[in-house]
């Protein structure tokens, strides 16, 4: 299967770049993810699986949770992005933008379901054969990192957001809440439900880390 992360973000970023004011890059790269995002709540009873990879699911499933996270993301983006290392030509400070000038939800919820859409797509694409599904990781990959490598390098966020806001870093305390929060989440997910198949278990360190760097960014 592609990989939740870079494969499928890096099917559909590239559309912001062709047309940004049409295309929610944020609903974008988080759409892309949201079907996998349920692997998260794997043995907990609840109907997500296989709902969300379902073309009901879209609705039921990936366009809400699209609009939580990229609401979370657009919240907590100018508190967290001083507190990243710019990476050279990626411009991870250049993210702190991301909370300034929001698409109309119009934009954000078409975003959002193309963006889940080609997630369906794109696995029933490489579930043909292995070698197309090994070829997606690399292309993904190099792909991915084109894509952040370009907006980046341009500073398109500020052009598209306008310029983030001053805010003072606190690294000391971000970094210790978001490594007191990482550590006993990861510890616990180790004794969650279907912790041997590793795509869930990849997807719940994925929304550990999110959920480590969303509480830095609010104790900050």
């Amino acid at each position: 299967m592609p990989l939740t992360v870079p494969t499928h973000p890096a099917a559909v970023l590239p559309l912001k770049l062709w047309r940004p004011r049409w295309f929610d890059g944020v609903a974008l790269a988080v759409g892309s993810t949201a079907p996998d995002l349920a692997y998260a709540l794997d043995g907990s009873g609840l109907p997500v699986w296989p709902l969300s990879h379902q073309v009901r699911g879209l609705m039921l499933w990936c366009l809400p949770v699209t609009l939580v996270v990229t609401w979370l993301i657009r919240l907590a983006a100018p508190v967290l992005a001083p507190h990243l290392p710019a990476f050279g030509p990626l411009a991870l400070r250049d993210y702190g933008s991301l909370g300034g000038r929001p698409h109309r939800w119009a934009v954000t919820c078409y975003s959002a379901l193309l963006a889940a859409a080609s997630h369906l797509v794109l696995d029933a694409l490489e579930n043909l054969s292995s070698t197309a599904e090994y070829a997606g990781h690399l292309l993904g990959a190099a792909g991915l990192l084109a894509v952040l490598a370009t907006i980046g390098r341009h500073r398109l966020l500020r052009r598209w957001h306008g310029e983030p806001p001053a805010i003072r870093s606190r690294p000391v305390l971000f970094w210790a809440v978001a490594a007191g929060v990482t550590l006993p989440l990861v510890a616990a997910a180790l004794f969650l439900p279907a912790v041997f198949l590793v795509h869930t278990t990849a997807v719940r360190l994925f929304c550990t880390a999110a959920a480590a760097l969303l509480l830095a960014t609010l104790a900050v």
